[in-house]
């Protein structure tokens, strides 16, 4: 081996070329496989943590103006309201080349009566009382007048004083009845500020024309029902034996389920929830529904931490759901969402009573979840609300055709799907392909990776960077290898006749050639290696995938929220969010 080094070094100017060389196409040949590796695993974490969710919007026809008369102003005003030719399926969207990982849902919503358990923050009882009273004096109640309060029919009050003065106006109303002194009217009403001139009171009780039933059948459609318009009635003897007084006594029933009723949310997947999709609302203790229970519709449910703990619930207790009523128009988080109780639908039905349960069962706890924002509010959510059950679809057995308080067109916040990731484009050009054009001009379809085509694009950047490398090395290799062979061994002709005439075998001949080859090419092999560690450490610190083009702060990104809520995310997801390549 010695004798082949010092044959070697015989041309050192060549041996040493023929060294760099090596060192340096083995340093690019394992840089770019150190690179590619660390890519390809980077890539396959994120398939694995990112989805791609796409949510449905119908589009409405046209808006129409609504007007109504302001006694304070004096005045019309005008309000502009979608209007909507048809309302399109869900159905339109499954055509050949979409490909979906989960297909297009519209989701409604459950309302359970859940009295005994802590619902409302404060409730809004106070806001919009049903109230009997009596007038001062014979006015018409265009502007505030005096009153004096019987009881409330909603909200009950204990000790209710005849004596108990306020202003009713009947505000919404350009021409009004007149309220006749000694006699009793009932009403409901909405306490607002007063703004008309010379107010006696700083509030005013405005009459609302008395509530109308919402109720639709299984096709969507809205069911006839005795439309309300007076905005009050005359109490007399007997009167609430009769369908009038009936009325009343329904509709404070009705307005009193308010205070006691949370919403519930059946769900296939968590995943198709636009704000599990984006992480602003995840399970924080316990876990969340497995396959098997979305699929067998076990009687498991999420709710939310704050519920639980106003409640004193744990895992593992059981919450008995008297489910009566089902929204398939708007999202939780339409009327339920900060907890103020925007009422959009009715709770009487077509016969102007209140609605029944149509299922009741006892599900268990398994987790609970918490929202990004103040104080655990879904402030963010389009479509997750405070006091939100979360129940497996399947679970429900029963049929609720007689009991749908609203209906309407898709929306982002209830109808989504999942296909693959890196597939948008696809999905569109057979979308554009397969569904009638008059169909996609009237909806909105809108797609949410959490960034995964601008990170994916970086890693391919990367990777190409790497193929090239490794490329450059391996070819490089070769070029060296062959040169190599040729210059030393098998141009080596001469030497190997004198070796042999010193009386060398035919295998010492051999190992005489190719030994200080091996040991030279180990060396360079090895320093090389040594290099491309170095050089893939600053590599790292490069901006080969593009993400320094926006730099940003992780001080309140979903990973930097507290010790509890970072244990509850997958490690893959902590791990891949937190590499150095997505914070530089």
């Amino acid at each position: 081996m010695l004798k082949s080094l010092k044959q070697l070094l015989r041309t050192p100017v060549k041996a040493v070329l023929f060294f760099l060389l090596m060192t340096a196409a083995t340093a690019l040949l394992v840089l770019g496989a150190n690179l590619w590796a660390q890519t390809q695993a980077q890539m396959d974490a994120v398939e694995k943590q990112f989805t791609t969710l796409g949510t449905v919007e119908q589009k409405p026809n046209r808006t129409q103006m609504r007007t109504g008369w302001d006694a304070a102003d004096g005045a019309y005003y005008s309000e502009a309201e979608p209007v909507y030719d048809s309302v399109i399926s869900a159905d339109v969207l499954d055509f050949d080349g979409a490909n979906y990982l989960k297909a297009p849902e519209k989701r409604p919503y459950y309302l359970a009566d859940l009295q005994g358990l802590a619902v409302r923050d404060g409730g809004t009882a106070l806001f919009y009382p049903v109230v009997e009273f009596t007038p001062a004096e014979t006015a018409v109640p265009d502007h505030p007048i005096k009153v004096y309060v019987q009881r409330f029919l909603y909200p009950e009050a204990e000790n209710q004083n005849n004596e108990y003065e306020i202003y009713v106006c009947d505000h919404w109303t350009e021409n009004p009845a007149p309220l006749e002194a000694g006699k009793t009217y009932v009403a409901y009403t909405n306490v607002i500020v007063n703004h008309h001139e010379n107010a006696k009171s700083s509030i005013e009780y405005a009459l609302i024309a008395a509530e109308r039933s919402t109720q639709c059948d299984a096709g969507g459609n809205l069911l006839e029902s005795d439309r309300q318009t007076r905005t009050f009635d005359e109490v007399t003897a007997g009167f609430y034996e009769t369908e009038r007084g009936q009325y009343w006594l329904e509709l404070s029933k009705a307005l009193s389920m308010w205070d006691t009723t949370a919403p519930v949310l059946p769900v296939t997947d968590t995943a198709l929830l636009p704000s599990f999709h984006d992480r602003t609302v995840y399970v924080r203790e316990g876990r969340t529904f497995s396959a098997e229970d979305l699929e067998n519709g076990a009687a498991v449910c999420l709710v939310s931490e704050e519920f639980a703990r106003k409640n004193g619930l744990s895992i593992g207790d059981k919450v008995e759901l008297p489910l009566y009523g089902v929204n398939e128009k708007d999202s939780p988080h339409r009327t339920f969402g900060d907890g103020s109780g925007l009422r959009t639908f009715s709770l009487l039905n077509a016969q102007n009573r209140t609605y029944t349960p149509f299922w009741t069962a006892k599900y268990e706890i398994i987790g609970t979840y918490y929202s990004v924002g103040t104080y655990g509010k879904p402030a963010g959510s389009i479509e997750m609300a405070l006091n939100l059950f979360l129940i497996p679809a399947n679970s429900v057995k029963a049929d609720f055709a007689g009991n749908i308080v609203d209906s309407g067109p898709m929306q982002r916040a209830t109808t989504s799907f999942q296909i693959p990731n890196g597939t948008i484009d696809d999905y569109i050009a057979a979308y554009n392909r397969n569904v009638p054009a008059e169909v996609r001009e009237n909806l909105e379809i809108t797609f949410d990776d959490n960034g995964y085509s601008q990170i994916i694009g970086g890693l391919l950047n990367m990777r190409y960077v790497a193929i090239i490398l490794f490329a450059a090395g391996l070819l490089s290799a070769l070029a060296i290898l062959v040169l190599l062979l040729y210059f030393f061994i098998v141009k080596q002709k001469k030497r190997t006749a004198i070796e042999r005439s010193l009386g060398m075998s035919k295998n010492q001949c051999r190992v005489s050639l190719v030994s200080g080859v091996v040991v030279l090419s180990a060396v360079a092999v090895i320093l090389g290696t040594v290099c491309s560690s170095v050089l893939f450490d600053k590599v790292q610190t490069l901006d080969l995938t593009g993400q320094s083009e926006h730099t940003f702060s992780t001080e309140y990104s979903l990973w930097a929220r507290d010790e509890n809520a970072v244990e509850t995310e997958d490690a893959a997801t902590r791990a891949f969010w937190k590499s150095s390549f997505l914070q530089r």
